[in-house]
């Protein structure tokens, strides 16, 4: 026997809201849990009952990382600007706090009590127990080791005081607001919200919203170029993943095999925590959950692994309103209807340190909240326009999903778990143990259809916003009933969201992948036509598709061949698998780099710099890899073309003059590609784009000859570690992204994150091999700071232990054994 450590029963917290803490869940007499931890510091949690388990986890995750989801908890809970000031910009990073993300996130969460009425689900429901037992475990590391105790650094809170006693309220609405991010907690969302907000002194003057100084002060030839940066905001560069799931046509062994690369950011609560909660006959999950979320979103269990990617398909819509008595009413089926006006407080931290409490008054229709799109182009200003959101209020739905999925026993209850539609922004790839394969885009998405997106056009400005934003701004009419969502026959209930039937879905023997384009070519051989735009505005149909999405579909149509030298027989197994991810092709380079060096043997001696970058390119082996040389040059070459060239809103080089090859809708992973040399203006680019690239490296002191490991590296603490990969803009699939500063790409902001390759053999355990790229801890002085990043650097996978027998082999240290009171609140 392991020795057990037993830790005293501590009383939770009291109940710190005003209303005698009416929304308190029912919870056991007791929790109880065991958290046992393996290599790499991967808490292991069991427990008998959802809240118990919950309580572990919390507790096992706050030794890790406590500040990172306090930090987070503040900002969900429009706490920043009250202990941070102001000056941030709606993010958990920098010393500022966001008032307009404060204000906004109150408008639609509401005051603690509010949000405890409109959306805790039953108090007996796991959910409400799994999130109440990961409030009080985060309590109670808490109380043990004292906010003086708590990590410094970067990440750390000691002494601080934005830390206090949590309750389940705060858990849940960091919970929400991760199921706002692909829509009204997007920061150029929440601008055009906040801005269309009143001072509470001017509530009793009748003013209206989007205000703003005339058309005359518009500059007409700027709303294009405005409205396709909307396009790009709305699509978020930062945000992706690669994921591809084999079955058993495809595969070796016969078995489902599923590569998850999901690129995330490495620091704060957009980050991954590794981890496997088990609940004996009910739930044994491994996988990884966001920071300070208590379920498992991308994972394993003993028959069926799954993954997201980040897809853009419509999360919100925005319907215009024909205002009438000075802008208190609107029109709506030929009647009128009141505009609410709805007071919000917060509190901001002045600069001498005391607070003041300050209020805006916003304006809503029956849609949501009114928008000022001003804030984008004060052209747009004329439009009157509210914003309604398809995962405002489904956030108990997201963690029922979560869970479900988790407890599938194969792919039908797979399938079956996604009905739900609680995933609020993902693709959703999956494999089993019998060799099937899955695909679909089964997220929230509201039920607008084609024939409403033609009929119910409003205002040109209205149609002109739709257009140039490639479909992901799209605005509705909003006085009459006909242009209002619908549901199916199989849409969950209460919400107005298309139902499981009527997505794009692939369940398949073969193969499907994703990197973040559209449902379109799921599996390049069997693409899924016929569906509305609401399912997709990057990467559609018949439309110029991602780098990283065709060498995706590629790199999997030469294993089928053995053509990829990673293995003389064709098919997958898991090594085969993951070294797709280890190659760091560079798919840009090998669509253009023979022109590149053409360009520089007609004309590259003519410029300072531009012979240094062709050399340099003539040497490189067109990859991101350790070892690679040259790399940084055309990772600044690439950038500057795609900064002249690259489309706002679709995220591709689609100008037709700069391809010798044009994209063709029936060759779509092979085009477009080859520069078009004969054009006068495309050499002159590549050689402007060389010559500055040069210049950039030269400025922050990067030698064009220096392999990638030494320009590329994870600079947190002592030390540099390596950290091969590189942007996926440039079509690499394990993507890295990073700015160049003086040194190197020393700043890593995201990109891959958690890895996981998963398949099964003949025992009752999956094969999983995983890594955690930025390490398990934020704590500087944790030996899980920067472990599994070293791990990563080796190009090494740690094999998973799953099986009681496993973890037992591999335990690392004492188990420990939690006992508490529960009570109604934690």
């Amino acid at each position: 026997m392991r020795a057990r450590k037993r830790w005293p029963t501590l009383v939770a917290g009291a109940c710190l809201t005003l209303a005698a803490c009416t929304w308190a869940s029912e919870a056991p007499s007791r929790y109880s849990a065991e958290v046992r931890r393996t290599g790499y510091g991967i808490p292991h949690i069991k427990a008998n009952d959802w809240g118990s388990l919950g309580y572990g986890y919390g507790y096992a995750y706050a030794q890790d990382n406590f500040c990172v989801a306090m930090r987070g908890i503040v900002f969900a809970s429009s706490r920043s600007a009250e202990f941070f000031g102001e000056g941030g910009g709606g993010g958990e990073g920098g010393e500022g706090g966001d008032v307009e993300a404060d204000f906004v996130l109150r408008l639609v969460f509401g005051t603690k009590d509010e949000f405890a009425s409109r959306h805790l689900p039953a108090a007996e429901s796991r959910g409400r127990r799994l999130v109440a037992g990961f409030a009080a475990g985060l309590n109670r590391y808490l109380r043990e080791t004292g906010v003086a105790n708590l990590p410094n650094g970067e990440s750390g809170c000691r002494d601080a005081p934005w830390v206090y006693a949590l309750d389940e309220l705060d858990v849940w609405m960091l919970i929400a607001r991760l199921a706002l991010q692909g829509s009204s907690d997007q920061e150029i969302v929440r601008q055009a919200i906040y801005s269309a907000s009143l001072p509470s002194v001017a509530a009793s003057s009748g003013a209206g919203v989007n205000q703003t100084n005339g058309a005359q002060d518009a500059d007409w030839q700027r709303l294009e170029q405005d409205l396709q940066r909307l396009g790009q905001a709305l699509r978020n560069a930062e945000q992706g993943s690669n994921a591809i799931a084999v079955g058993r046509e495809l595969s070796r062994s016969g078995r489902g095999l599923l590569l998850a690369n999901p690129h995330r950011p490495w620091r704060g609560t957009g980050s991954f925590y590794q981890v496997h909660l088990t609940l004996p006959g009910v739930y044994d999950v491994a996988g990884a959950a966001l920071q300070g979320l208590p379920f498992i979103g991308i994972g394993f269990n003993r028959n069926v692994a799954w993954t997201h990617t980040v897809s853009f398909a419509t999360r919100f819509t925005l319907h215009e309103l024909r205002l009438r008595n000075g802008g208190r009413q609107y029109l709506y089926d030929g009647q009128l209807r009141l505009i609410e006006q709805r007071t919000i407080a917060v509190r901001v931290k002045r600069e001498d340190g005391t607070l003041e409490t300050r209020r805006r008054v916003f304006r809503l229709s029956h849609f949501g909240p009114m928008v000022d799109l001003a804030t984008v182009n004060p052209l747009l200003g004329s439009l009157t326009v509210a914003i309604r959101d398809v995962n405002a209020g489904r956030y108990a739905e997201m963690v029922e999903q979560y869970l479900q999925m988790g407890q599938a026993a194969n792919m039908a209850g797979f399938t079956a778990s996604l009905r739900g539609i609680g995933v609020p922004v993902f693709h959703t790839l999956a494999a089993d143990r019998e060799g099937l394969a899955f695909y679909g885009e089964v997220a929230a998405v509201p039920h607008v259809t084609s024939t409403q997106l033609q009929q119910c056009v409003g205002s040109l400005l209205a149609v002109l916003l739709r257009l140039q934003t490639n479909n992901a701004a799209l605005t509705l009419d909003g006085s009459t009933s006909r242009c209002e969502w619908g549901r199916d026959d199989d849409s969950p209930a209460g919400a107005n969201v298309y139902g499981y039937a009527a997505r794009p879905t692939l369940l398949t023997t073969d193969y499907v992948a994703n990197g973040n384009d559209s449902y379109w070519l799921s599996n390049a051989n069997s693409p899924l036509t016929g569906f509305p735009v609401v399912f997709g505005f990057l990467g559609p149909e018949n439309r110029q598709q991602l780098l990283r999405t065709r060498l995706g579909h590629l790199m999997v149509a030469q294993r089928r061949s053995a053509s990829d030298q990673l293995d003389a027989m064709p098919g997958f197994t898991l090594e085969t698998l993951k070294g797709l991810l280890y190659r760091h092709r560079v798919y840009a380079a090998e669509l253009v780099l023979d022109d590149v060096l053409r360009i520089c043997q007609l004309s590259g001696g003519q410029r300072p710099g531009v012979s240094r970058a062709c050399e340099a390119l003539r040497n490189w082996d067109r990859r991101a890899d350790s070892e690679s040389v040259g790399a940084q040059v055309f990772t600044e070459f690439w950038r500057r073309i795609r900064g002249e060239l690259a489309s706002f809103y679709t995220n591709v080089v689609a100008t037709p003059r700069f391809w010798a090859q044009d994209f063709d809708r029936n060759d779509p992973l092979n085009t477009p590609r080859g520069i078009d040399v004969g054009d006068t203006a495309n050499r002159e680019l590549v050689l402007t784009a060389l010559a500055n690239a040069t210049a950039a490296l030269d400025a922050a002191g990067v030698a064009l000859d220096a392999p990638w490991r030494e320009v590329q590296f994870d600079a947190r603490g002592e030390g540099r570690i390596p950290v091969h990969g590189g942007d996926g803009n440039m079509g690499v699939y394990a993507a890295i992204q990073a700015d160049l500063h003086n040194g190197g790409y020393r700043d890593i902001r995201s990109g891959n994150s958690y890895l996981q390759a998963v398949t099964w053999d003949d025992t009752e355990c999956p094969v999983a091999d995983t890594v955690l790229t930025h390490s398990q801890s934020a704590n500087p002085q944790s030996p899980h700071h920067r472990d599994q990043t070293a791990l990563y650097s080796r190009k090494e996978w740690l094999r998973f232990p799953f099986c009681e027998a496993q973890i037992n082999a591999e335990q690392v240290g004492e188990t420990l054994l939690l006992e508490s009171p529960a009570s109604t609140a934690p």
